[in-house]
């Protein structure tokens, strides 16, 4: 199945709303109207869900060795990452000043918490971000190990714990039954349930459905693409007005993800088969140069925009803007445009030329096999 470039601009838009949402938290403008934090945590429910598509695209597009898959998804993940995080030690007392003198946000109160085990827990903080895998460590253990330093690196402990097992978790649900994977899968429930309660947000076992959804949407747009009759026959409208409609019968803003998700796979098959000038045009504006711009650095732009934000907080005193409103427009203009700025650069700098490398990883071996090949067929 050809590469999927709608969901580029999903990723820019879903980093643009989990900036919107945090700003939001920083200012006291929350009201009836709407939640604290603009529902953002939502967002990050569908990069979840979009993660498990791409890596179940990655490995079945290029089977290759565990060595090398997870060399080129390291290689993907860690610079931006260990770049920002290095900021965020820096200046994590600073930020714990930032936030004290901050407006009365919503989210005020839980980040000072943070940034105080932050700092009081530092070296053991330190120890499990660098290894990305701080979403296993229980919280009693460590206080806030989910949030320390880089708040929003959860998640990417969370995806680097899919990296680490999404061979095993594929090849158990794409393969044919037996009676062998099914045992293993619910040994593997049992396991899971066992020590859901005990670890944080960001443990792999919490997220497991979300990444399911991924997987069986690739499954079904590749094998619908493919021409397998049941899947072809199936009306994606109707589909698509059931899903939603269910999510919307459920009353809770929780089903937003899902309906965004049947949403997105309705507007991007029906616009590979050509089934209305709407799912076209949609697709368009998704595949369009800004979208497509602003979705190649969803991932710094993701990581960045919380150390803007602070430094947007640290110049609001200077600006004499009383009203939260006023607060909310200064902070969200300087976060984002300041986020744009230092994303697109690390972007260029830091992620691009480290993915590269990681996708020229394990060439070398084989264009030098190739040509000692076409010699011994000479010799021959």
């Amino acid at each position: 199945m050809k590469y999927v470039r709608e969901f580029e601009a999903l990723r820019g838009l879903l980093a643009i709303w989990v900036l919107v949402g945090h700003v939001a938290s920083a200012v006291a403008i929350h009201g009836r109207l709407f939640q604290e934090r603009f529902y953002n945590e939502y967002a990050v429910d569908v990069f979840i869900i979009l993660s498990g598509f791409a890596i179940t695209a990655l490995i079945d597009k290029r089977p290759e060795p565990y060595r090398l898959y997870i060399a080129r998804r390291a290689l993907r993940i860690f610079p931006a990452y260990l770049f920002y995080l290095a900021i965020s030690v820096t200046v994590a007392a600073i930020a714990l000043q930032i936030w004290t003198n901050s407006p009365d946000g919503s989210m005020k109160a839980a980040r000072i918490g943070i940034a105080a085990d932050t700092l009081a827990y530092w070296p053991w903080h330190l120890l499990a971000h660098v290894t990305g895998l701080h979403g296993l460590v229980p919280p009693r253990l460590l206080p806030s190990t989910d949030y320390a330093f880089l708040g929003q690196a959860w998640s990417i402990s969370l995806e680097w714990q899919f990296y680490l097992v999404a061979p095993l978790l594929i090849g158990l649900v794409a393969r044919p039954i037996s009676w062998l994977r099914i045992t293993l899968l619910v040994l593997l429930m049992l396991a899971i349930s066992a020590i859901l309660p005990k670890l944080p947000q960001s443990f792999l076992g919490k997220w497991l459905v979300d990444f399911g959804i991924g997987i069986a949407s690739f499954y079904f747009m590749k094998h619908r693409a493919l021409g397998e009759p049941f899947l072809q026959s199936l009306p994606l409208p109707q589909l698509w007005l059931v899903g939603v409609g269910l999510c919307i019968l459920q009353r809770s803003v929780a089903y937003l993800p899902l309906a965004i998700w049947l949403t997105a796979i309705l507007v991007i098959v029906s616009a590979r088969e050509g089934r209305g000038a709407v799912y076209e045009k949609i697709s368009a504006l998704a595949c369009s140069r800004p979208l497509q711009w602003l979705g190649g650095m969803a991932y710094s732009l993701y990581l960045s925009h919380m150390l803007v934000l602070l430094l947007a907080l640290a110049t609001l005193p200077r600006m004499g803007l009383a009203s939260p409103w006023e607060q909310a427009l200064y902070l969200l203009t300087a976060t984002l445009a300041g986020t744009l700025v230092v994303s697109r650069l690390s972007y260029l700098y830091i992620e691009r030329p480290f993915h590269e490398f990681g996708r020229n990883l394990g060439r070398g071996g084989r264009a030098a096999a190739e040509p000692s090949e076409l010699i011994k067929k000479k010799v021959v």
